[in-house]
């Protein structure tokens, strides 16, 4: 297989960098005090994250945009992992994207929280068409492999998320591929 090559054109610079670790803390605590979404404000939130109001609008049009953001950014850490790997099969590409899940197990518990599957999923998704692409999987199917894939990804690490006790890295792995098919192999179709 040939070497995979993501795309990672989110660029922050350092003091944006600093800025949204801030945000994304205090929104993390606001969510662990269990602070309804609904009723948490930007000017709390900046309160919160010692963070100008003029600063989060640079950036941000609402609040949702903190888990937007940080979702690219766990993205571009998994198009990184891969584009790291030196010889890509369907266990180590598996193998990148669960410790990216299990890095990044409050990423889908937020967006539950905050209601913005709707704004994530295409995220999923993209790169899900990006990785595929770069796989060369039959252009026809390609959309439509994506969309299952980035919502399965998504449900699947909502489900590791709210699980009672966390699963070993293994075990998670082991689910994966349970869970998620090997779309570089061809399975055998009957002629029927």
């Amino acid at each position: 297989m040939t070497k995979l090559i993501m795309n990672n054109q989110l660029h922050i610079d350092q003091r944006t960098h600093q800025t949204h670790r801030k945000l994304i803390t205090a929104l993390q605590a606001n969510f662990k005090a269990q602070k309804s979404f609904n009723e948490l404000t930007v000017k709390q939130l900046c309160l919160d994250a010692h963070v100008g109001r003029a600063t989060f609008y640079r950036h941000h049009q609402d609040i949702e945009d903190i888990i937007v953001i940080e979702y690219l950014i766990a993205l571009q850490q998994l198009g990184q992992a891969l584009n790291d790997l030196t010889t890509p099969s369907y266990a180590t590409i598996a193998g990148a994207i669960v410790t990216t899940i299990r890095t990044h197990l409050d990423l889908p518990l937020l967006v539950t929280w905050a209601q913005c599957r709707e704004r994530v999923i295409p995220l999923e998704v993209g790169f899900a068409q990006q990785l595929l692409t770069s796989l060369a999987i039959h252009p026809k199917q390609r959309h439509f492999m994506a969309t299952y894939l980035g919502n399965c990804l998504h449900q699947l690490a909502w489900q590791l998320a709210n699980t009672q006790t966390t699963l070993s890295k293994i075990e998670t792995y082991r689910l994966f591929i349970q869970l998620i098919p090997n779309v570089l192999q061809a399975p055998t179709i009957p002629t029927d």
